[in-house]
């Protein structure tokens, strides 16, 4: 997925919540659609660790497949999360703190990478999901209290 289709993604689903009559449910759809792309997230990270380091320009060593496959691991069990509760607010908050430990993590790679390019495109992804949670949790937890 491009950074425009995650644009045009996120633009479609705040322009639905702005003509929805149950701005909940649009609320709710986007959350569970949060859950999916965890799940897609995080069996590409497992599946496919080394080509996703070597486009990024980093060497699939040992321990930069271990640590790629635990936040595999760590997107899988919170689109789980999201999707097996009525609620998907806590888990949706679970993405935002996961985001943060790729920010850190995306951080020290940036130093590391040896394809600019590659690296800034896949970060442009990751960031596009970022917004996506980052508008999602506040909305689900103001509809919660």
């Amino acid at each position: 997925m491009t950074f425009n289709q995650i644009k045009s993604t996120i633009h479609d689903r705040i322009h639905d919540y702005r003509h929805a009559d149950d701005s909940e449910e649009v609320d709710y759809k986007v959350a569970k659609g949060l859950g999916w792309a965890s799940i897609a997230i995080g069996l590409s990270e497992i599946l496919f660790t080394r080509p996703i380091l070597t486009a990024m320009g980093l060497e699939p060593t040992g321990q930069r497949t271990g640590i790629t496959r635990a936040m595999g691991v760590r997107e899988i069990m919170q689109g789980v999360d999201i999707l097996s509760h009525e609620d998907p607010t806590p888990g949706v908050w679970a993405r935002v703190a996961g985001d943060m430990l790729d920010g850190v993590l995306l951080a020290g790679a940036a130093r590391k990478t040896k394809r600019p390019a590659g690296f800034a495109a896949i970060t442009g992804m990751v960031l596009g999901v970022v917004a996506a949670d980052m508008i999602c949790a506040p909305r689900l937890s103001a509809k919660r209290w």
